[in-house]
């Protein structure tokens, strides 16, 4: 699970991002407009929390531009502006929450991991996908029935791969999703994940495909 975190005050971006790394969360943070949208057209991302008020170019100005282009990325403003007029304004342009600054880490975490279920569960708890069962809310897998033991980086793959059955993710996509951006992981991390995930989805039905040159496909069997 990666997060981008958008915000201009050096205290509160460093604090709420070492709240979600405390939480399992993989995490980016940048200061200004700019650098979020650099950021979001350069790695994936499962949930962006946005400062309103941001230099060179507004949260606001932030959401108009990733709707513009179709991107669907859950987004939570965090802000100042707590009246309603303000909360009505950043819902209609695009963000999927809101949270009136200043809050407690507990309910932006708790906030966040709802965000997340919603969109990779597409308004469901869980995915199923053959015999395989993933507990959103529980970061929790069976497969028949039976617990499937993962690592983090395996539990977010698995959930990438399974919320998208079929469709192909690019090895950079998913590179994206177990990386902080500027961080350089090892060449043949990737594989080396793929294949450990791929043992234990043995006799699930579901399968790693691999598409050479171009990325990776869940099929189910």
């Amino acid at each position: 699970m990666k997060a981008l975190v958008v915000e201009d005050n050096a205290l509160l971006g460093k604090s709420v991002k070492r709240g979600l790394q405390e939480a399992g969360w993989i995490v980016d943070l940048a200061v200004d407009g700019e650098e979020a949208l650099y950021l979001v057209e350069a790695s994936q991302y499962d949930v962006v929390l946005l400062d309103w008020m941001l230099p060179k170019r507004s949260g606001l100005d932030f959401i108009r531009h990733l709707r513009a282009d179709a991107n669907d990325i859950p987004i939570i403003m965090m802000t100042a502006k707590g009246d309603l007029a303000d909360r009505v304004e950043g819902l209609e342009r695009g963000a999927d929450d809101y949270l009136v600054k200043p809050f407690e880490m507990a309910e932006l975490i708790a906030r966040v991991n709802a965000l997340y279920r919603r969109a990779a569960g597409r308004g469901t708890s869980s995915l199923e996908v053959g015999a395989l069962k993933i507990d959103l809310s529980g970061a929790r897998v069976t497969r028949a029935g039976e617990p499937l033991e993962l690592t983090g980086k395996e539990y977010d793959l698995l959930v990438a791969l399974a919320s998208k059955p079929g469709q192909l993710l690019t090895r950079n996509a998913l590179i994206g999703l177990l990386y902080p951006f500027d961080t350089e992981p090892d060449s043949n991390s990737l594989d080396v994940f793929l294949a450990r995930l791929r043992r234990k989805l043995i006799g699930s039905g579901a399968e790693i495909e691999t598409l050479r040159g171009k990325g990776f496909i869940l099929r189910v069997r």
